[in-house]
């Protein structure tokens, strides 16, 4: 049994539910601990891959395979708590052509001083506000000429797309083994003072570059195509046009919460970015070309 892209051996699962009956009392969370320990299923960078498990066991639980103990939160109450901070706004505008100043600078978001003040500021300036990234992903601070501009973010690629898996026309199995190679924009914020012709599609360009390289030295794991979706109500779309980002088509406005898919009709415009030509693209997500 393929899940989360890992085959589940018969022994794999008798050690799930031999896992589960030893630890009556404990969490779902403290549980996805203790099986990603024991399966040694384990991010490239090392880390555990429990909320993988958790996901595991939600769809096992689902199929009666195990029997969970009750949950003792919501995941869709999963927010990121934000710490106010003193950050002061500039009062003067940062205003000119692109040409007029150096390269954005892309800060990899490391340190706890830098995650609050990523969190404040996308919780203050982004229209969706500062959410818990699940997974794997990676932050930035955007920089030009020591200058803060604005937050950038990339995470794992969404399990389900239909734009995007027929254009890639692969199976469920290779959808699964290939997702590891996609990465999703999911946060781009240039704050409301940044006034700079064609800045956005500057760091949109650079981002085709720089965060594939920082997303294998983080996860071991180079990323084939990025893709993002954008809010066709707020927004055209025309930086990511400009970086030459292809449009697939249209979302179906439905959204989803642990394992259950729901309608809330905020239909979004679907973007990627192949990082190699399409014929090669699509053959190796399929499984079908070299090994990166």
């Amino acid at each position: 049994m393929i899940l989360r892209g890992k085959d589940f051996s018969d022994s794999d699962i008798k050690l799930v539910k031999k896992t589960i009956s030893e630890n009556p009392s404990s969490s779902r969370r403290k549980l996805s601990i203790l099986i990603a320990e024991r399966l040694n299923w384990r991010q490239p960078n090392g880390h555990l891959k429990d909320r993988a498990v958790r996901d595991v066991l939600l769809r096992l639980d689902q199929k009666d395979i195990i029997c969970l103990p009750e949950p003792v939160y919501e995941l869709k109450k999963q927010t990121a708590g934000v710490k106010p901070i003193p950050f002061i706004e500039p009062t003067a505008e940062l205003v000119g052509q692109i040409n007029d100043f150096g390269a954005p600078v892309f800060k990899v978001v490391e340190t706890s001083q830098e995650r609050q003040l990523w969190n404040c500021l996308i919780d203050k300036y982004h229209y969706k506000s500062c959410r818990i990234l699940v997974g794997r992903h990676l932050k930035y601070l955007l920089y030009l000429h020591h200058q803060l501009i604005g937050c950038f973010a990339f995470a794992d690629a969404v399990l389900q797309l239909s734009a995007r898996d027929q254009w890639i026309d692969w199976n469920a199995r290779q959808r699964q083994v290939g997702l590891a190679r996609i990465i999703n924009n999911v946060r781009f914020l240039i704050l409301p003072w940044v006034r700079i012709r064609n800045l956005a599609s500057k760091v949109l360009s650079l981002s085709t570059k720089i965060v594939p390289r920082d997303w294998e030295k983080y996860y071991g794991c180079l990323p084939l195509l990025m893709e993002t979706f954008v809010d066709k109500e707020r927004f055209t779309g025309a930086s990511y046009k400009a970086a030459n980002w292809i449009y697939l088509g249209q979302t179906r406005g439905k959204g989803r919460s642990g394992q259950n898919y729901y309608y809330h009709g905020k239909i979004k415009d679907i973007y990627v970015y192949p990082l190699l030509p399409v014929e090669s693209l699509h053959k190796r997500l399929k499984g079908q070309g070299e090994k990166p």
